[in-house]
């Protein structure tokens, strides 16, 4: 990471700490929608889903705090993938398995297996920035994320959107980084999530190029200065929703749906 070893320390409290004060609030929303994998050291993936019917496709999100909705206004309604399910239509089953501070590795561990097991048809995978902050190498993240990608390609029918990591230096919370390091980290590790796309069939989702607009909307991130605000969220879905209508029709044919 592009700062000193104490650097890094402050930096991943930090991100800890704000997770907790955030998600402190809609804890009672946790407890009814836990997903049953046995003790975990976080808060366990919740679970989140639309009106359905036997002609549904189920997408199912892959992520961390800002899956979970930790900068929004109401996390249980304003996180991104459940504005992206809406937006998909009502024949949409969100199970957003989103859990903060989640590495890849761990959700390799607490939320692929759970996704497997839902037989989804889209599936979208957004993880990076808290491997960044935690000292991750670049080479473990590629190796872990195409890990998790292959076994969405090889024990599921779905089609998979991942997100890279956006310009951190338009977020205030990186702000005391040093700059250049900065954006040389970016890189690495975007042409890492490049590759690993590439390597199992997956489609990106130029965050780095697509959200590049938070230069000018400044709303569109929390507090906190690192999570999606709700109308970021809001912004956030529309961009993985570009990139998904195009294929739209043929996810929804290949169930049955209208």
């Amino acid at each position: 990471m592009p700062h000193q070893p104490e650097q890094r320390t402050c930096a991943r409290k930090s991100i800890r700490r704000i997770c907790l004060r955030n998600i402190a609030m809609s804890i009672f929303m946790l407890a009814a929608t836990l997903v049953a994998c046995g003790p975990a050291p976080k808060p366990a993936a919740k679970v989140h889903q639309l009106a359905s019917s036997q002609r549904d496709f189920t997408y199912v999100a892959i992520g961390a705090s800002d899956a979970f909705g930790v900068g929004t206004d109401d996390p249980a309604k304003d996180n991104w993938p459940t504005v992206l399910a809406h937006l998909l239509g009502s024949d949409a089953h969100l199970i957003n398995l989103g859990i903060p501070g989640e590495t890849v590795a761990e959700a390799r561990q607490t939320e692929l297996p759970v996704a497997l097991d839902a037989k989804p048809s889209l599936v979208t995978v957004w993880l990076g920035v808290n491997d960044i902050v935690q000292s991750i190498s670049v080479q473990e993240y590629e190796a872990q994320l195409e890990a998790l990608l292959r076994k969405l390609q090889q024990q599921t029918h779905a089609h998979v959107f991942v997100g890279n990591i956006p310009d951190l230096s338009l977020l205030s919370f990186f702000a005391g980084f040093d700059q250049p390091t900065l954006q040389a980290t970016i890189s690495r590790w975007n042409a890492a999530i490049a590759q690993a796309v590439a390597a199992t069939g997956a489609s990106l989702v130029n965050l780095y190029v697509d959200w590049s607009e938070l230069a000018t909307h400044p709303e569109y991130i929390a507090g906190d200065g690192l999570h999606p605000s709700t109308e970021g969220a809001k912004r956030l879905a529309e961009v993985f929703f570009s990139q998904i209508r195009p294929l739209l029709p043929a996810l929804l044919a290949a169930t049955g749906a209208p």
